[in-house]
């Protein structure tokens, strides 16, 4: 099984957003097709962008994502040397939007918008969770009933075949938080309409989606938007990259 491998997520409309407050109204938004790599993205891989000079190459950076790197004079993702968060296949942790973007440059890619996100996690109708309408059980999703965590770390990016969207795509809920690249506000489901695509109005946080093994179950809901600031490096974030499809 191909841990590099990306899914092609076709053109047409999908609903986005739910009847929850945070969240409405539920639309529809006419998306370009895109491809979405089918797993989080992995230790191994993003080692490979480490022994590449990741870190030390301007271009792979936004500007403030490079006057972060001077400043924070980091090299390596946090949790990187904690054993129980490194193994070859769980997905990379401890990773600031700064880094996630730099990493999806490299590898000829972007991050994805929060509208695509949610169309590769929940398919053109909008199911509520990526393998359906059923609640999340520990059978299906690394996840924290009532906020009580069973693993305490991520789990590999290929573990529960059922957490998968319609389009094919693993653990879209639950086991890391992934980043991605709109700016983050509170009223832009408001906002949104056929030809919504990105939120380009800058703010302080950018949006996450999907919860974390740290997460209870209402935050699996593909719907759901957490954010924060793009200097984060917690162990519950993580990030899977997008491409744009050439017509």
């Amino acid at each position: 099984m191909s841990l590099d491998e990306m899914i092609l997520i076709p053109c047409g409309t999908a609903y986005v957003g739910s009847d929850t407050a945070s969240e409405s109204p539920k639309v529809l938004v006419d998306i370009p097709a895109f491809r979405i790599s089918k797993y989080q993205v992995t230790n191994s891989q993003f080692r490979a962008f480490i022994e590449s000079g990741g870190y030390e190459k301007a271009d792979f950076w936004s500007k403030d994502g490079f006057a972060w790197l001077k400043e924070s004079k980091q090299m390596q993702p946090a949790f990187w040397d904690e054993s129980r968060y490194t193994g070859d296949n769980q997905p990379v942790t401890g990773i600031s939007f700064f880094e996630a973007e730099a990493y999806a440059r490299w590898a000829n890619g972007r991050l994805p918008t929060e509208v695509e996100w949610e169309k590769a996690a929940r398919g053109s109708q909008g199911i509520i969770y990526p393998w359906g309408q059923d609640e999340p059980t520990l059978a299906i999703a690394n996840f924290s009933p009532d906020y009580v965590p069973i693993e305490i770390a991520s789990v590999d990016v290929d573990k529960f075949p059922t957490n998968v969207s319609p389009f094919g795509c693993y653990q879209m809920a639950g086991n890391l938080y992934e980043w991605c690249s709109d700016y983050f506000h509170t009223d832009t489901p408001q906002k949104r309409n056929m030809s919504f695509y990105r939120e380009e109005r800058v703010s302080r946080r950018r949006v996450l989606k999907g919860g974390a093994w740290t997460t209870d179950a209402s935050r699996l809901r593909a719907a759901a938007r957490w954010s924060y600031t793009p200097d984060l490096r917690d162990n519950i974030i993580g990030f899977r990259i997008a491409q744009d499809v050439r017509s």
